[in-house]
């Protein structure tokens, strides 16, 4: 465990405290009539400096049988000794000291009298066990800081490795859709189906992209031109029943977003929204960016829906990106559905756009 001060600062605070007290002490020597600022400043230092001493072994008692790994009884038994030696060791020294002064300022041994030695000791066991008690404070801040820094650590980790295995997860997933979309193409029309086949293999090359990158955050213009080039697939597929608007503002092109942040919600207007039906419908794709959010909306003119149907539909693509936004922007994101009262489904994602998610 390391102390929440740096050594050298926390040294000098030590050092601080023990010449505030330690001044303290000499002006109340002073202030009595028959003591001199020397014989003040002798007696003070003779007072402070054992305890000062000593009070390093006090601090250090508490990582020496940290609380709470060590029974309240058997810690007692530890602690009362421990504190009584340090008091007795202090107190010696003190003793010394003094009968130094007198010897060298005397020239004779003047031994406190017992009621001030009893007095010293009450005084010096006060002392270490509040340095004792500190030293317990210290360790234990210093555990719970420890605590909460690993604590931060394994989320960190826990979300990476989530969003390894959403990863994992979302490009077969994307792959398998559109190759099932495509299987009918080629008995149809093969040259078409060709030409799908190339723009798909487009599109792979910006799953690999991301794949291999591990980035969680890609620039809004590489996710836009990734879903232009989808719907271009999807056009192929749907030729004229497909109608598509994209909207952008040039300057939400520039914020960061979760690559296959989008995509999901055009393929689930389409799969839903336009497909089923014969004449086909549109989809709208807008981006805006204001009060420091990015606002993505995407609506088709379908037959509607609620999340609850979202929620039970066994396609993934909502879903894994509901579970991305969870493990990236802890909260601060939002992906919301909604059937206007004059017919389609609209669904709305908003996202920070300070770019703070998790990066891995």
């Amino acid at each position: 465990m390391k102390p929440s001060l740096p050594r050298a600062a926390a040294a000098a605070t030590y050092a601080g405290m023990w010449i505030l007290l330690a001044a303290v002490y000499a002006a109340v020597f002073a202030s009595m009539p028959t003591v001199g600022v020397g014989m003040a400043v002798r007696g003070s230092l003779a007072a402070i400096l054992p305890n000062a001493i000593f009070g390093l072994v006090s601090l250090r008692v508490a990582r020496r049988w940290p609380w709470p790994q060590t029974a309240p009884g058997r810690l007692a038994a530890r602690l009362v000794p421990a504190v009584l030696g340090v008091t007795a060791g202090a107190t010696a020294l003190w003793f010394g000291f003094t009968c130094l002064d007198s010897r060298l300022t005397m020239g004779w041994v003047r031994a406190p009298t017992l009621p001030i030695v009893l007095w010293q000791v009450v005084i010096n066991f006060l002392i270490h066990v509040a340095l004792t008690g500190i030293g317990y404070a210290w360790q234990t801040a210093a555990a719970l800081q420890d605590a909460r820094d690993q604590a931060a650590r394994a989320e960190v980790l826990r979300a990476r490795a989530e969003m390894q295995l959403l990863r994992s997860q979302l490009q077969p997933h994307f792959v398998n859709n559109m190759l099932h979309a495509l299987l009918g193409l080629v008995r149809r029309n093969p040259d078409l189906a060709e030409s799908a086949l190339e723009k798909l293999g487009e599109l792979l090359r910006f799953g690999q992209w991301v794949h291999q990158s591990g980035s969680d955050l890609v620039p809004l213009a590489r996710e836009w031109d990734f879903v232009r080039s989808y719907l271009d697939l999807e056009s192929v597929r749907l030729g004229d029943r497909l109608r598509v608007s994209l909207d952008a503002d040039p300057a939400a092109l520039e914020a960061p977003v979760p690559p296959f942040a989008l995509q999901p919600l055009v393929e689930n207007a389409i799969i839903h929204g336009i497909a089923p039906r014969a004449g086909g419908g549109r989809v709208d794709v807008s981006v805006r960016r204001s009060g420091g959010r990015l606002h993505l909306a995407v609506c088709d003119d379908g037959p509607g829906g609620s999340e609850a149907d979202i929620a039970a539909s066994p396609r993934m693509g909502l879903r894994l990106l509901q579970e991305r936004l969870a493990a990236l922007y802890a909260g601060r994101a939002r992906l919301s559905f909604e059937s206007p009262a004059g017919g389609g489904f609209r669904a709305r994602l908003d996202l920070p756009d300070d770019a703070a998610a998790e990066s891995a």
